[in-house]
């Protein structure tokens, strides 16, 4: 959902700055044509209008973003038509008229075809895109490239060959390339989500939803190089092997699941809790003493015994609880809260076992 939004807001902001773009071009368009020696009807008139008219769809979007889809097609729909009108009339006129040459009544609006089929091929999906291209390149790019095949004057005329070069070679360049960019694009963006995917695999244990034992031995690296008060909390779950042979590893599935969702909700945001092994779970907690350590794992003992799981008898955990202290590194500390642990167990389990201080 966080990245269809994320998208949707690419696609309005994308939409904006072509709006005002294409607002901008049609001011200087405006401009260029009132000031011209021989203004001529059409170029008083489209300029302005399309103006006009992308203002309005800027107003309309900013009041409805919900809108951006239709209101880029109505901009790319003006945008053709204004870019249609005068290559047909203008044509025509150049035809029927041996006095008019088309090079030198034809507005400047070679480079804004080339624009506007980019704006086809971004905006407009899949293999509507050809279609809305090529009907394009047909009515704006064709009556032109058609009447310079029959007056050679003026095709080889500069006027004449920049046309000839921006209707023919240089707009079929920009229908073949966009789409051949946007399929790279998209392979990218689909390796990107896969790559971002399966860091979240390696970070998350799957079944618990906890952290899985990479992310837990990173963040146990993190800690021993801060110099916070630190503690480290070992938990095994008492007995874990008769569930399942009694029960069946669903059972014992759901046994996990509950054990790491009680876990989760005592320990504060950001604290760490990740799934070491099997049954076993290793807690990381910064900002804490030593007694408020013995605490900590005792709420966690007791709600892991308060558990109601289904078909099982009472769920218990063994714990063991180490200080992180000077000099310590990871092995030090995992084989002294390890020893805890074992202590635990062989005393019964459901308890908690201070390690002995690494100093004493």
């Amino acid at each position: 959902m966080q990245e269809q939004d994320s998208e949707e807001r690419y696609v309005r902001v994308a939409v904006m700055i072509m709006l005002a773009l294409a607002l901008f071009a049609s001011l200087c368009a405006t401009a260029i044509h009132w000031l011209a020696p021989v203004p001529r009807v059409m170029d008083l008139v489209v300029p302005p209008a399309i103006a006009v008219l992308y203002g309005g769809l800027i107003i309309a979007l900013l009041r409805r973003p919900a809108w951006v889809h239709g209101i880029a097609r109505i901009a790319l729909l003006a945008a053709g038509l204004a870019l249609v009108a005068p290559a047909w009339l203008y044509t025509l006129e150049a035809s029927l008229d041996p006095g008019v040459r088309l090079i030198a009544i034809l507005p400047p609006v070679t480079s804004l075809f080339v624009v506007y089929l980019v704006m086809l091929m971004i905006f407009v999906p899949g293999r509507a895109a050809f279609v809305a291209a090529g009907l394009s390149w047909v009515l704006i790019a064709l009556p032109v490239l058609v009447y310079l095949l029959m007056h050679h004057a003026e095709m080889w005329a500069p006027r004449g060959s920049d046309l000839l070069l921006a209707y023919g070679p240089v707009s079929l360049m920009v229908v073949v390339l966009l789409p051949v960019q946007r399929g790279l694009a998209g392979k990218v963006r689909r390796l990107a989500s896969e790559r971002n995917r399966m860091e979240v695999m390696l970070q998350r244990d799957p079944l618990t939803g906890v952290q899985s034992r990479l992310l837990g031995e990173r963040v146990l690296r993190d800690t021993l190089r801060d110099a916070t008060p630190a503690g480290v909390i070992m938990l095994d779950l008492d007995d874990f092997k008769a569930i399942n042979d009694t029960h069946g590893h669903p059972v014992g599935d759901q046994v996990l699941q509950a054990v790491a969702r009680a876990c989760q909700a005592l320990l504060r945001t950001g604290k760490c809790i990740a799934r070491w092994g099997g049954e076993e779970f290793l807690v990381i907690v910064t900002d804490i003493d030593a007694p408020g350590l013995q605490a900590m794992a005792d709420r966690l003992r007791v709600a892991i015994a308060g558990l109601p799981v289904a078909a099982t008898r009472q769920v218990t955990a063994s714990f063991g609880a180490t200080m992180i202290e000077p000099g310590d590194d990871q092995d030090t500390v995992l084989k002294r809260v390890d020893e805890a642990l074992y202590r635990a167990k062989q005393q019964g389990g459901n308890q908690v076992v201070a390690a002995s201080s690494a100093l004493s």
